[in-house]
């Protein structure tokens, strides 16, 4: 019954083959209105060094070293608005106060020290900055003391003679920030972000002198702390969340330092979350750390089947079916898999993973199989998927996943038993389309890409030749949706390469990974260039969106450049795309007799160096081409420092060595 089981399941899949991609057997050919995704995949060294693997959130927490203050002014008896509230401080070092509010204008703003002879405002250095990146940037006033004011409980109190309506979301904010040791490390439970899900938080103090540099934090479990979570939820109401350290919460053990808080998703759409600390150090003095995070939640049932079915498509491919219910037939997903046989040591060995977009029709998510892989790997049947898994394809979030998955085939291609000693191009991406996106008009072209929410072109093209300028500005786009607007405005010459800013640089390596475009078909020394790209994210993004709650201005929050969606994201970019990115990352000009900084307004957020928005390590990429880190460029024109997009040395270089 098994065996007729199986066989009638072949048989519907090569039915299913045969109306989605023409008779088997034959190659399939692209048809002009079709999205031309290409065949990713990768060697086996990706997946045993854990490039491909889905990230650990436990590793990506934001850490805090400052307090975002929501500001809610309410009327008293005279018809004032006031607010005021006391904040501890366990370090005066480097203290600064930034006030971020629409209403700020109408805001008179007093800070008192403790002490019998208190510290006001008016020792404070008063400065005008913004707050952001890009496009997205809100105007801030920062205030600064010098290392004499005085720890212990500060107040700081807000007045407003004006009328102004006011609504559920907070007037304003204010960050204060120092250079204390103990920060707040907070991230997410997991990312199984979809509606019926329980959602979970998980936060605790460390101490800075003793982290480690890419290793998650050790919870300082001698200090005393409370700690609790606000949720905005995407209708705009709010949850206010206890977290506790009982092994019950999304924590880990009882007592051991870490806390956790849980809710169940309801809803999908955007939520924000800010983590509150409350704690009192070793030595007895008292402080508070916030730190501001953004998630998507998604509607997502799915599930896949037990068997993948293989059938040949030509002398070396496999077309894989997998079986999914809950994901609407013509919904474009990523897709990924690793192949597994049996190697020389007789053990289970990965022959190498595949991936890519995969367009779900009759119920099955389709990916293709170069078998030479098997031959290069030198492994034999019985072969298994393993680890596959289907995510979104604009938040990556994971819709579905299997840890293994029976691979049924009846034939194999001829060269799945020879041997393959050299990785080609279409082993990596699939053949190349040659026929299916010629572009209209001839001259290969460099083209330059501005980043997330860019009101204008940041490159001077003074400094480059025979380039055109890509143009998609105030808007706010996934990885994927800005990738496809760069392909389909470079269609129009024949080849390009690209020199990208900051988003642009991540845009344009999801472009090369997942579609077939004119990248595919330039020369030249250099595919990708970028500058100031947050490969990893930017613990910008969480803040950000709770301003543009606030301000009512911005292009929106974007998942893509947190920490959490950077990491998903880069989990399905193999090392062979990457290593065609050649990147460079800046900083401010540091000198021991002022202040460092980029932005006064970002950098009690930020963890030196950083160029006012992406801090240094953020900024790499692991197989990529490393251009090296230069001080005294900023991210943008509104910093302290130059725009890093002006550095004409390096625009000339760019220039010169770029892709057309």
């Amino acid at each position: 019954m098994m065996r007729t089981t199986r066989l009638f399941l072949a048989l519907l899949v090569m039915a299913v083959l045969f109306v989605v991609a023409g008779p088997v057997g034959g190659s399939p050919t692209a048809q002009a209105n079709s999205p031309l995704f290409k065949q990713v995949a990768g060697p086996a060294d990706d997946v045993t060094a854990g490039l491909t693997a889905l990230p650990s959130p436990e590793r990506l927490g934001i850490r805090s070293h400052s307090a975002m203050l929501p500001v809610h002014l309410v009327r008293d008896l005279n018809g004032t608005w006031r607010w005021q509230t006391a904040i501890p401080l366990d370090s005066t070092e480097d203290l600064t106060f930034v006030v971020l509010s629409p209403h700020s204008d109408d805001w008179t703003l007093e800070v008192r020290s403790p002490g019998t002879a208190p510290l006001k405002l008016e020792n404070a250095t008063a400065t005008e900055s913004t707050f952001g990146f890009d496009g997205a940037s809100y105007p801030a006033t920062v205030y600064r003391f010098d290392g004499t004011a005085p720890t212990g409980t500060w107040t700081v109190s807000v007045t407003a003679p004006t009328s102004t309506a006011r609504g559920a979301t907070p007037d304003g904010y204010i960050i204060v920030g120092s250079d204390s040791p103990y920060r707040l490390y907070a991230h997410l439970r997991d990312y199984n972000l979809r509606v019926g899900q329980e959602i979970g938080l998980v936060a605790y103090l460390y101490d800075d002198a003793n982290a480690v540099d890419g290793e998650a934090p050790t919870p300082l479990r001698t200090a005393k702390q409370t700690l609790y979570a606000r949720v905005q939820q995407p209708d705009g109401r709010e949850l206010s969340l206890a977290m506790y350290d009982d092994g019950r919460h999304g924590d880990k053990q009882p007592n051991d330092g870490i806390y956790g808080a849980t809710f169940m998703a309801r809803q999908a759409g955007t939520y924000t979350a800010q983590v509150v600390l409350n704690a009192v150090a070793p030595d007895g003095t008292a402080f508070m750390r916030t730190s501001q995070h953004l998630f998507p939640v998604i509607e997502a049932t799915a599930s896949l089947g037990k068997q993948a079915i293989g059938v040949p498509v030509d002398d070396v491919r496999l077309r894989l079916s997998l079986p999914v219910q809950g994901v609407a037939d013509g919904t474009i997903v990523k897709a990924y898999a690793e192949v597994w046989g049996i190697g020389t040591n007789g053990k289970p060995t990965p022959a190498a993973w595949i991936g890519g977009m995969s367009e779900v029709q009759n119920g099955l998510a389709m990916l293709t199989f170069d078998t030479r892989w098997l031959g290069y790997a030198n492994v034999r049947p019985p072969y298994t998927l393993r680890n596959v898994r289907l995510q979104d394809r604009n938040t990556h979030i994971p819709l579905t996943s299997s840890a293994t998955m029976d691979l049924v085939t009846f034939s194999m291609p001829k060269v799945a038993t020879q041997r393959v000693s050299t990785i080609t191009d279409d082993m990596l991406m699939g053949p190349r389309p040659d026929g299916g996106i010629r572009p209209m008009t001839s001259g290969g072209k460099l083209m330059l890409v501005h980043g997330y929410c860019s009101g204008s072109n940041p490159w001077p093209t003074s400094n480059f030749t025979n380039y055109a300028v890509f143009q998609d500005y105030n808007q706010n786009r996934s990885h994927d949706e800005f990738a496809r607007l760069i392909r389909d405005f470079g269609a129009q010459f024949p080849s390009f390469g690209i020199v990208a800013h900051s988003q642009g640089g991540a845009a344009s390596l999801h472009l090369y990974t997942y579609y077939w475009s004119g990248l595919d078909y330039s020369s030249g020394s250099r595919l990708i260039q970028s500058v100031g790209t947050p490969y990893q994210g930017t613990a910008l993004a969480g803040n950000l969106a709770l301003l543009g709650q606030i301000f009512g201005v911005g292009c929106g929050s974007n998942w893509d450049l947190t920490y959490d969606g950077a990491a998903l994201w880069l989990s399905g970019i193999p090392s062979w795309a990457r290593s065609r990115v050649h990147y460079w990352t800046t900083s401010d000009k540091e000198v021991w007799w002022r202040w460092d900084y980029c932005s006064m307004a970002t950098d009690p957020i930020l963890d030196d160096p950083e160029d006012g928005v992406v801090e240094k390590w953020a900024g790499q990429l692991a197989y990529g081409v490393n251009h090296g880190h230069k001080e005294g460029w900023c991210h943008t024109s509104s910093m302290r420092d130059p725009a890093q997009t002006s550095d004409y040395s390096r625009n000339s270089e760019m220039n010169l060595y770029g892709n057309r």
